[in-house]
């Protein structure tokens, strides 16, 4: 299965990130330099969940112009979206929100300092109402946190150990004793050879 993002519920932000703006976004970092934090970042032998030695105490790059082609490049849907308010900027939710390569996978990725930060409102229950795809077999919500993976569904939080790169993802719905339930397994590198589900795509964040 594959994955969604924000807007109406997934499909909303995969397919508007598919059409030219309309306008450019206003939307600037600010202060928010959470991205720096929760990512891994290899040119500077940054791990993830520590604050990258370039982040200026006022907040911004120390490197800016000069800092890494996975910097420049990356924008998260905060910014990306101007319909998304001041709440949902990852300073103040304490996530960062993206789509991951396949265009329908929401992933949120948490502060290490804040793991149940997505757990709170208003932002829990606009989490699963983006969830709402995954039983459609139309996208996922996955959410990064400190302690594992979590596949966000409707009924419920599926949580699992955190998955290696290169591991696949396997979701659905299957029949038990209590009726069509949500599942998801992790598939290792090793044994996944030509199942092509949807593989981990973790955007620096682990390794």
């Amino acid at each position: 299965m594959s994955s969604p993002a924000p807007g109406n519920a997934a499909r909303a932000a995969a397919s508007a990130s598919k059409r030219p703006p309309a306008k450019a976004s206003l939307k600037v970092c600010g202060e928010c330099t959470l991205c720096c934090k929760v990512y891994e970042i290899e040119d500077f032998e940054k791990k993830p969940g520590t604050v990258c030695h370039h982040v200026r105490p006022e907040g911004g790059c120390g490197v800016w112009g000069l800092h890494p082609k996975i910097c420049q490049e990356f924008k998260c849907l905060w910014l990306k979206h101007d319909d998304m308010n001041g709440l949902w900027r990852p300073d103040h939710a304490g996530f960062v929100l993206r789509l991951e390569p396949n265009g329908t996978t929401l992933a949120i990725d948490v502060d290490h300092d804040r793991p149940d930060a997505w757990r709170r409102e208003p932002y829990y229950n606009q989490i699963k109402l983006w969830s709402e795809v995954m039983p459609k077999n139309e996208g996922l919500v996955l959410v990064y946190a400190p302690e594992g993976l979590y596949v966000v569904t409707p009924m419920e939080d599926l949580f699992l150990k955190a998955p290696k790169r290169g591991d696949i993802l396997e979701t659905g719905m299957e029949e038990t004793l209590f009726g069509i339930r949500p599942y998801a397994r992790v598939i290792p590198a090793r044994e996944a050879k030509r199942n092509q589900d949807t593989t981990f795509h973790f955007h620096k964040r682990t390794g």
